[in-house]
């Protein structure tokens, strides 16, 4: 038993249906059970005495508190608990575990207590509070207001605390059909307008009166007595969150989203840690379109749910169902297009309550996203056995149906797809667009913000334009392009690049023979560098720029910056072999400041993604090209050499890699080590003029003349001829007159030693 006691106590009327398994559910830890009855006409004092409750009559004065206080005041023994006849104690237990450890200091305790209601569909639904529902017995400790009695204040402000506990409480009172739910809210209407006609400024009342419209669905006097709690409360009282929380709700449900924001907001300044206000937030920036804003509400939901403290709970906070916020958090992501991400919420929500409709149409969504529409079907069909009745659903398997009808046609699809992303482009998209006609059967673009003509040049050569919020990740946005690609093969080229001239049907022709293993063609991207010296290199890349189109997430872009498509269509077992297509990039050559923004914004990039994936090579290769281009050279070689340990990097990278290096050395007269990564370069890619190049420098510099002067004979031919696919990540064209005069110094010095 419980040391020093514990006194139950109830109010009761005409509840033969519910008092027998109250009390049996706290019987056996409580020292007394006082009940006083306000005027049963059933059987339920009868059972209360064969139970053993102490019987008090008294006169029904419209007052929770008054009655509630009566109980108190007959109350012996040190600990009250107050239950109600609809209401079950879970776990005794823990009461007994929670009072025979109390701390002097504490004067109640917080209990769980899940409310079980259903909802117009005939489906149930729960939802869980915290209240105070145990206490000491003191003279000073009492229940306050006629109806939504509180009893917190007169513990507080005598100097006592508040304790959360895991006692936990079933409250049946609100499973009740809408009829009886009905009359139920309109008898606490009748007794708040009667509190509030004597006190027109008290914010509670106020607060529990606009409540009460709420549930009963009369919006506008929802928002007038909100509108009235919110004029008196003070910015100190807990009442104050609970009053914005439920403003907040009004003025969605009213559609006024701004206001609904801006309570919720409001609210959060006052109490950080909450669920409500961040799920009011969630549905209004998911109604904005704003999902990024939306997720982080949710997560700061979720967030709340786990980390509740006793502020928290005395103000009362809402708890929403796991898999609701599964399918929340979901559907805020699809809106980012992070499919993979949203499907595993789904998936989540779908495992906790595999009946929750939401959650199964979230993975309907999922699946059509990614084209499997047979997928999309199937999960649908299983939403309607649950609920054949969900119209909304009918249709979107109607749509399902209608585009898996489309593909049983075989229609033909179109060869090539161009796939592009731009912003603000009006100066360079048209000429592009112009350089593929006749190639290209599909122009894809996803536009990230622009501001200016693009789109209507996108519009000109009849592209199929898509938004998409930019988010500091090439990758994702490329993604969305090819989401939206029905080519066989797909073309990608930014705004700044051209397609050299080729043969249009020829190319098709090649693609539609090329064996199933060939995933891509490797062209060469030529593009002049200026570099923020003032400089000017050309530069020559191989990449794969034309590719098979398997279907987005197996075909995907990975990096946020100097983005691949080649891992994906290797790790599904394609290849790639050269051709003979040359794209020419103009990007790179721009005055400095245009250049100084660039650099800036791929540094940025570079440094998230290589936070997110600390040994990727690739990325630490990147990011040291680009502080290479910001002169900050030491810091470019160890971001470089870093790339190399890393041992993930591709041989055309590594060989680019160990050039740089090569150069750095030979920049500090380190010749010995220039030629050494020289030669790691033409290991991995031979015969690339960059390279070789700087291989006949360093023997130069070392002394070993007749080999320098052989390797400079070798490569001037070669560099007045440049053609073919750059095995190397790129190769740089060297100026004749530079290796004419390396050449000459080779000869020269051959003939004085002589």
């Amino acid at each position: 038993m419980i040391r020093d006691g514990l006194s139950v106590c109830i109010i009761t009327k005409n509840e033969e249906k519910m008092i027998r398994d109250c009390i049996l559910s706290i019987k056996n830890i409580a020292n007394e059970i006082i009940l006083a009855d306000t005027g049963s006409t059933d059987n339920t004092i009868n059972i209360a005495k064969e139970l053993g409750a102490s019987i008090f009559h008294i006169n029904w004065e419209n007052d929770f508190s008054k009655a509630r206080n009566f109980t108190l005041d007959q109350a012996k023994y040190e600990y009250i608990l107050v239950i109600d006849a609809d209401e079950r104690i879970i776990n005794p237990e823990e009461i007994e575990l929670t009072l025979n450890n109390a701390r002097n200091e504490i004067g109640g305790w917080l209990c769980e207590l899940t409310s079980f209601s259903e909802r117009e569909d005939g489906s149930k639904e729960s939802y869980i509070s915290n209240l105070l529902r145990m206490f000491r017995n003191k003279p000073f400790i009492r229940f306050s207001g006629c109806i939504h009695e509180q009893i917190i204040d007169s513990i507080l402000k005598n100097n006592f605390k508040l304790e959360n506990t895991n006692i936990k409480f079933d409250h049946l009172g609100y499973n009740l059909d809408s009829e009886s739910m009905k009359l139920k809210q309109l008898r606490n209407l009748e007794l708040l307008k009667e509190v509030v006609k004597t006190n027109s400024q008290d914010a509670y009342n106020l607060y529990q009166l606009s409540k009460t419209y709420l549930a009963l669905k009369d919006l506008n006097n929802a928002e007038l007595y909100i509108q009235e709690s919110l004029k008196y409360v003070e910015n100190s009282s807990s009442i104050k969150p609970q009053a914005l929380n439920f403003g907040a709700i009004t003025a969605y449900q009213m559609g006024n989203l701004h206001l609904a924001k801006t309570r919720a907001l409001e609210s959060l300044q006052v109490l950080k840690i909450q669920a409500f206000a961040n799920f009011v937030l969630g549905e209004v920036e998911n109604d904005f379109g704003n999902h990024l804003a939306a997720f982080e509400a949710y997560s700061n939901l979720n967030y709340a749910l786990h980390n509740i403290d006793v502020t928290t709970k005395i103000v009362g906070d809402y708890h929403i169902p796991p898999e609701q916020l599964s399918f929340r958090l979901g559907r805020a992501l699809i809106g980012l297009h992070r499919y993979d991400d949203a499907e595993k919420f789904f998936e989540e929500g779908n495992r906790i309550a595999p009946k929750d409709i939401s959650n199964l149409v979230g993975l309907s969504n999922i699946r059509y996203f990614k084209q499997d529409y047979e997928g999309a079907k199937d999960i649908l069909l299983v939403a309607l056995k649950i609920d054949n009745t969900r119209q909304d659903i009918k249709k979107y398997l109607s749509q399902v149906e209608n585009v898996l009808n489309a593909e049983n046609k075989n229609v033909q699809s179109p060869v090539i797809t161009l796939a592009m992303i731009v912003k603000n482009e009006e100066k360079m998209l048209d000429d592009c667009l112009e350089s593929v006609k006749g190639l290209v059967d599909e122009i894809v673009i996803v536009d990230t913000g622009s501001t200016d003509k693009t789109l209507e040049i996108a519009q000109r050569h009849n592209a199929k334009i898509y938004h998409f919020p930019w988010v500091d990740d090439f990758a994702q946005a490329r993604n969305e392009a090819l989401k939206h690609s029905t080519g066989s093969w797909i073309l990608y080229l930014d705004a700044d690049e051209r397609l050299n001239q080729i043969d249009n049907d020829k190319l098709k022709n090649h693609l539609k023979s090329l064996p199933e293993m060939i995933g891509g063609l490797l062209c060469t991207i030529e593009s002049n560098h200026s570099n923020l010296t003032g400089e000017t290199d050309m530069h020559r890349g191989g990449y794969p720029r034309i590719f098979k189109n398997i279907g987005y997430p197996k075909l995907k872009f990975q990096g946020r910056v100097h983005e691949q498509i080649a891992p994906s269509l290797r790790d599904a077992g394609y290849e790639f072999i050269t051709s003979d297509i040359v794209i020419n990039h103009l990007g790179y050559n721009q005055p400095r400041e245009i250049m100084e923004k660039k650099v800036q914004r791929n540094y940025k990039m570079l440094l998230e993604h290589v936070k997110e994936e600390p040994v990727n090579g690739y990325a630490w290769f990147q990011l040291g090209q680009t502080l290479s281009q910001m002169n900050l050279t030491q810091e470019a070689e160890d971001a470089i050499r870093f790339a190399i340990t890393c041992g993930n990097l591709s041989n055309s990278v590594y060989a680019s890699a160990a050039s740089s290096l090569s150069q750095f050395a030979g920049k500090k007269l380190q010749f010995e080590e220039a030629l050494v990564w020289a030669n790691k370069s033409l290991e991995k890619a031979p015969d690339q003029i960059y390279s070789l190049s700087l291989k006949a420098f360093a023997l130069l510099k070392i002394g070993r003349l007749n080999e320098a002067k052989e390797l400079f004979e070798y490569i001037i031919p070669k560099s007045e001829n440049v053609s073919g696919v750059p095995l190397a990540g790129y190769d740089i064209v060297i100026d004749k007159n530079i290796l004419l005069k390396g050449l000459n110094e080779a000869v020269e010095k051959l003939s004085k030693s002589l």
